[in-house]
């Protein structure tokens, strides 16, 4: 992001991490590879209400249940796509929308996010700026967990001012 694409609406973070598109989007898309690296734990429903297992991919239409690290915070959302390798996308609370798009970039993948207001969300100023920045850190931590398999995330100490908490 820079001063003049930045948008109050929508913004995008990119980073290119060292694995096949497939093998990002399991850590993407399956409630095992997402609690690695951003969740504590995932469910995956499918539009039935049924559970997936752990190490199964979630689909377009998919509702989900995913508890913070650590926190008491919960989030229900609905996966609105699902592409194997190429795409993730889901719901973000109630103001927003992700989606995850990934490309090849010579032997590494390129993983876009990009966070926008759902059309019927109220704005607000606080949750987007917040959203924007925790990105930043769990693009990185993802990176760190495929690569390095080092999850960055602060399990031992309670303070919210921890970058990693």
């Amino acid at each position: 992001m820079t001063e003049k694409n930045f948008s109050s609406e929508e913004f995008s973070h990119g980073i290119l991490l060292n694995a096949s598109p497939e093998e990002v989007f399991t850590y993407l898309s399956t409630g095992t590879g997402i609690s690695k690296w951003f969740i504590g734990s995932a469910k995956y429903y499918y539009g039935d209400k049924s559970i997936r297992l752990g190490n199964e991919t979630a689909g377009k239409g998919d509702s989900f249940l995913w508890t913070w690290l650590n926190k008491d915070l919960e989030l229900k959302g609905h996966v609105t796509g699902s592409e194997k390798g190429k795409s993730f996308g889901f719901t973000f609370g109630p103001s927003f929308l992700v989606d995850i798009n990934l490309t090849e970039s010579g032997k590494r993948s390129k993983l876009t996010l990009t966070q926008k207001y759902q059309d019927s969300a109220v704005k607000n100023e606080f949750a987007y700026i917040n959203c924007c920045v925790c990105w930043v850190f769990f693009l990185t931590n993802l990176k760190s967990v495929i690569e390095n398999n080092i999850d960055l995330r602060e399990t031992e100490a309670d303070n919210e001012l921890l970058v990693n908490r």
